[in-house]
C-alpha cells in the first residue's frame, strides 16, 4: 500500500474513532437515565418487600423489588413535581439517598428464601435463548431515538414540558396532559438524564419483566413449563414488542397489573396489593378494574379490615392525579366525564365524538373483523399479536385447572374495558393472563414447537414476510442509531413524519410562540407549544374560527329573527326545544349562535356593562354571542338537546318588540323557542316562530378570524399540504393576514401578522 493510502486510511480510521467519542457518550446517557430509574426502584421496592415477609426466592425477589418499587418512586416524582424541584441534581441527590437507604436496610444482602421448581431442560435452553434474543431487540430498538406515534408526541412532549417547566403545570392545549401519568413520572426521572430514548428503556424494562414474572409464577404455581410458555407468548408478539419498546405505557401496565395478580396469590399484605392497584390506574384509568381481583377475595372470606385497608392504599397512589385534574381542569375524570363536571378544557361533543369513534375504527364494519385483524393483520386497529393468537379460545380449556380458572377470570376483568376502545394494544392488560389460559389449555407436547415458531415469527422484518402489508410493528434492529454511531437528527428525519416541521418551529419560532395546527407532529421535539386543532377544548375554540372563514356552511349567514309585541322585558332567552332521537342525521348538531341582538321599533337596544349573559352548556362561551364579531359565536359544544339555553338580563327593564340571532346554516336540528322576562317576573315563553332570512358575511371573515386567533395567543399557523385549509391559505394568505416564514416536507409555516 502506498504511503499516501496508508495515511488517508489512518486519518479516516481516526475520524471514526473520534466520532465514535462524540456520539458514544449519548448512548451511555441513555442507559445511565434508565438504568438509574430502574436501580432506584427496585431498591425501594426492596426496602418495601422487607416490610412484608414475604417469603421470595431470589429469582422473584428481584422482579418483584423492581415492579413494587415504581409506584413508590413514581410518587416521588409526582411529589417534586408538585412542590416545582425537577431538576438533575434533585433526582441526582434523591437518587443517592434512596440507594443509601437501601443499603443501610440491608436491600443488596441476600435474605431469599427457598427455591422455586426448576425449568425441564427443554424449555430452561428454549425460553432463555428466546428472551436474550427479544431482550437485545428491545434494549436497542428502545434505545435508538424514539419515533413512536404516541410516544414522539404527546407522551414526552408533556414529559418535556414538566422538565423544562420544573413541575407541573396546567397545559391547556393537550388534553393528554390530564391522563394519569404514573409511568410518565419514571420517564421524567430518566428523561432528565437520557432524554427520549432513556424513558423508552424504562417502559422497556416493564415490558421484559412481564414474561419473567410469568415464568416465575409458573414455577411458583408448580407448573413451570406453562408458564415458560405463557412469558414467550407475551413476550415475542410484535404488538408487545414494539410497544414495549416504545415510550408507550401499554407493555408495563400488563407487567402491573400480572404482579397484582401475582401478590395476591403469594397473600401478599393489603397495602402492598393496594399499592400496586392504585399504580396500575396511575397507568392508565382502564387498569384501575384490575382492583376487583383482590376486592372479590377479601370480600368473599370477608376480610374488612384488609379490604379497607387496600382501598385506602389504592387511592392514596391514585390519588395525586384526579386531585391534579380538580385543581387545573374542574374534572377529576378529565377528559373524561365531562358532562358530570363541565369545564371549558375538554368539550363534551369531543367527548361524545371520541367515545364513538374509539368504538368502531374506520374500516372497521363488524366485529366479527376482529379476530383477524387483532392476530394477522393490525392495519385497522394498530397492530397484531401474531397467528399464534388465532388459538386464544383454546385457553377456555384452561378452565379445567382452579390456576386456569384464575387466569381465565383475571382476562376476563382486564379486558371487560377493551369494548371503550378497540385498538389491538388495549388488549395487553388481558394479554398475560390469556397468554397463561392457553399454556394451561393447549396440551403439553405442542407448547415447545408453538413457542418456538411465535418467537421466530415475531422477529423484526419476519411478519412481512408471510403475512403481507400489516400493522404497527418492529422492521429492523437499528443497532447504529442505538448506539449513536448514526446521527441522530439525521436518523429521525428519514424516520419520523414531522420531526422536520418540529425542527422548523424551534428555529423560525420565538420560545413564547403559540402554534395552531390541523394535525400533530411530534412536538417532543421541540420546545415551542404546538396546539392540535381535536386535542383540547381551547384548540377546537381557535380551530372554529379557521373553519367558519373558510366553510360556508359555518359562515354567519343566516338570521334568526322573533318578532313580538313591542313590552318591556328584563331579559330575554333563547332555548332548544328539540332532542333529534338516536340514530336521526341531526343527532350530531352542535348549537351555535354569532350574535344575539334585541331591537325596539328597528333601533338595538344598546348594550351595556349591567348585561348579565348566560348559557347552558358552555356558560363560558356566552360572552361571544354579544362581543360585535361575526367572526366569533357561542356554541353548545354538546349535542343538541332540548333545554339548552343563551339568555341576556339587561339589568333594567328595555323595551324590545324584535330578537335577531345570526346563525350559520349548517344547524338543521336546531328548534328554538324565545322567552322574556318580564319586570318582577319570572321567565315565561313568547309568542311566534323564528323567520330566516339570508344575513350579510362580511368580505373581511378570514382577517377577522385571524384577528381572534390571534387575541387568543396564537402566533402561528402550520398547515400540512394534505389539510383541508392548505389550499385556500396558500392561495389567499394575504387576505387571510398569514405570511409565510418556513417549508419542509410538505409543511407550512405561517406567521400570524
Amino acid at each position: 500500500m502506498a504511503p499516501g493510502q496508508r495515511e488517508a486510511r489512518l486519518h479516516a480510521q481516526q475520524r471514526r474513532v473520534h466520532a465514535l467519542g462524540k456520539l458514544m457518550p449519548k448512548a451511555l446517557s441513555v442507559l445511565f437515565g434508565a438504568g438509574f430509574a430502574v436501580l432506584c426502584a427496585w431498591a425501594l421496592g426492596r426496602m418495601a418487600l422487607k416490610r412484608t415477609r414475604l417469603a421470595l426466592a431470589r429469582e422473584e425477589e428481584h422482579l418483584l423489588a423492581f415492579v413494587c418499587g415504581a409506584p413508590l418512586l413514581s410518587l416521588l416524582v409526582t411529589a417534586t413535581c408538585a412542590v416545582h424541584i425537577v431538576y438533575d441534581a434533585a433526582f441526582l441527590l434523591a437518587g443517592a439517598v434512596i440507594v443509601a437507604a437501601a443499603w443501610r436496610d440491608g436491600a443488596f444482602r441476600r435474605r431469599a428464601a427457598g427455591r422455586l421448581e426448576p425449568l425441564p431442560r427443554l424449555w430452561r435452553w428454549l425460553f432463555w435463548t428466546a428472551f436474550a434474543a427479544y431482550a437485545v431487540i428491545a434494549i436497542v430498538s428502545a434505545m435508538a431515538p424514539e419515533i413512536s406515534p404516541d410516544g414522539s408526541s404527546y407522551h414526552l412532549a408533556i414529559v418535556q414540558r414538566y422538565y423544562r417547566g420544573h413541575g407541573f403545570a396546567p397545559i391547556s392545549t393537550n388534553l393528554y396532559a390530564a391522563l394519569s401519568q404514573g409511568l410518565e413520572m419514571l420517564f421524567l426521572w430518566a428523561f432528565a438524564f437520557g432524554r427520549h430514548s432513556a424513558a423508552a428503556l424504562v417502559h422497556c424494562a416493564f415490558y421484559l419483566a412481564a414474561p419473567l414474572l410469568m415464568l416465575r409464577f409458573g414455577q411458583r404455581s408448580g407448573v413451570p413449563a406453562a408458564g415458560a410458555a405463557a412469558g414467550l407468548f407475551f413476550l415475542c408478539s410484535p404488538l408487545a414488542l414494539v410497544d414495549g419498546s416504545s415510550a408507550y405505557t401499554d407493555a408495563a401496565v400488563a407487567c402491573t397489573v400480572f404482579a397484582v395478580v401475582y401478590l395476591v396469590e403469594r397473600e401478599a399484605p393489603a397495602w402492598l396489593a393496594g399499592m400496586m392497584c392504585g399504580f396500575a390506574y396511575a397507568l392508565k384509568y382502564t387498569a384501575a378494574v384490575v382492583v376487583l381481583y383482590p376486592l372479590a377475595r377479601l370480600v368473599w372470606r370477608k376480610q374488612w379490615r384488609a379490604t379497607a385497608i387496600l382501598c385506602v392504599a389504592a387511592a392514596l397512589v391514585a390519588g395525586p392525579w384526579p386531585l391534579r385534574n380538580w385543581l387545573y381542569y374542574g374534572n377529576p375524570a378529565a377528559p373524561l366525564m365531562n358532562r358530570l363536571w363541565p369545564n371549558e378544557f375538554v368539550h363534551v361533543s369531543f367527548e361524545q365524538d371520541y367515545v364513538e369513534f374509539m368504538r368502531r375504527y374506520p374500516g372497521i364494519e363488524s366485529y366479527a373483523q376482529l379476530p383477524l385483524e387483532l392476530t394477522v393483520r393490525g392495519q385497522l386497529l394498530g397492530g397484531f399479536w401474531g397467528p399464534l393468537f388465532l388459538l386464544a379460545p383454546a385457553g377456555l380449556l384452561a378452565l379445567r385447572k382452579k390456576l386456569g380458572r384464575k387466569m381465565v377470570l383475571a382476562a376476563a376483568v382486564l379486558a371487560a374495558p377493551y369494548a371503550a376502545n378497540i385498538g389491538a394494544r388495549f388488549l395487553m392488560p388481558a394479554a398475560p393472563f390469556v397468554s397463561y389460559a392457553m399454556a394451561l389449555g393447549l396440551p403439553a407436547p405442542v407448547l415447545p414447537l408453538l413457542a418456538a415458531a411465535h418467537a421466530v415469527g415475531g422477529i423484526p422484518d419476519l411478519p412481512d414476510r408471510y403475512l403481507g402489508d400489516i400493522g404497527w410493528r418492529r422492521l429492523e434492529i437499528p443497532w447504529r442509531a442505538a448506539l449513536r454511531l448514526e446521527d441522530e437528527t439525521q436518523w429521525l428525519a428519514r424516520r419520523l413524519s414531522g420531526y422536520q416541521a418540529a425542527r422548523m418551529l424551534e428555529a423560525l419560532t420565538p420560545p413564547d410562540a403559540l402554534v395552531l395546527a390541523l394535525n400533530g407532529i411530534p412536538d417532543s421535539y421541540t420546545t415551542r407549544e404546538v396546539a392540535v386543532g381535536f386535542q383540547s377544548g381551547r384548540n377546537e375554540r381557535l380551530l372554529d374560527l379557521l373553519q367558519v372563514a373558510l366553510f360556508d356552511g359555518m359562515r354567519p349567514k343566516v338570521e334568526a329573527v322573533f318578532r313580538i309585541p313591542k313590552q318591556e322585558l328584563e331579559g330575554v332567552r333563547v332555548v332548544q326545544t328539540n332532542s333529534p332521537p338516536r340514530g336521526d342525521d341531526r343527532e350530531k348538531d352542535l348549537w351555535s349562535i354569532f350574535e344575539l341582538r334585541a331591537f325596539a321599533g328597528g333601533r338595538e337596544v344598546e348594550r351595556s356593562p349591567e348585561w348579565r349573559v348566560q348559557a347552558r352548556p358552555n356558560p363560558w362561551g356566552a360572552p361571544l354571542a354579544f362581543d360585535g364579531s361575526l367572526a366569533t359565536r357561542w356554541r353548545s359544544w354538546e349535542r343538541i338537546r332540548e333545554g339548552m339555553f343563551l339568555q341576556a338580563e339587561f339589568g333594567r327593564a328595555e323595551s324590545v318588540d324584535e330578537i335577531r340571532l345570526v346563525m350559520s346554516d349548517d344547524q338543521f336540528g336546531v328548534q328554538m323557542r324565545l322567552e322574556g322576562k318580564r319586570p318582577g317576573g319570572g321567565w315565561a315563553p313568547l309568542p311566534g316562530e323564528p323567520l330566516r332570512r339570508r344575513a350579510v358575511v362580511p368580505l373581511t371573515l378570514r382577517r377577522m378570524a385571524v384577528e381572534e386567533m390571534k387575541r387568543g395567543g396564537v402566533t402561528h399557523l402550520l398547515l400540512r399540504e394534505d389539510d383541508y385549509a392548505w389550499a385556500d391559505v396558500s392561495a389567499l394568505a394575504a387576505a387571510w393576514g398569514l405570511r409565510e416564514i418556513g417549508a419542509v416536507d410538505g409543511y407550512h409555516l405561517y406567521r400570524l401578522e
